[in-house]
């Protein structure tokens, strides 16, 4: 299921900015877009990043994934809640960079990252 995210932006949507495909887990072949700033990961449809058919994952902000427009990076950063999030293996206590096919682990789901922008694209 897709479902549309917007923003208060001048033009009311937000553009994609990358993508979080699931590569392993309940969610396998799904993809989920990204947008600018934070997108929180977690069970409920109401998430930016909703992994809905993951009982491992923390229902509300299990993680969040961030993209910085004014550097054009993105992040990885633990969550409020008690599960815990990885990148490529290792246990994310504080904000990381994502680099492009970089594996985000929560609960029992494996997402591979996707950048759309970056030093050669951007929506700016």
């Amino acid at each position: 299921v897709t479902r549309a995210v917007y923003r208060d932006t001048s033009s009311g949507i937000s553009p994609v900015v990358g993508w979080l495909v699931c590569v392993e887990g309940p969610d396998k072949g799904r993809d989920f877009r990204i947008h600018g700033e934070k997108n929180f990961i977690g069970r409920s449809p109401a998430m930016d990043i909703a992994l809905t058919g993951d009982e491992s994952v923390s229902r509300d902000k299990h993680a969040s994934v961030a993209y910085d427009p004014k550097h054009r990076v993105f992040w990885i950063l633990p969550g409020e809640a008690a599960g815990l999030v990885y990148l490529n293996e290792q246990m994310v206590n504080t904000p990381m960079k994502l680099t492009s096919r970089d594996i985000v682990e929560v609960g029992k789901s494996k997402l591979m990252f996707w950048p759309l922008c970056d030093d050669t694209f951007h929506w700016d």
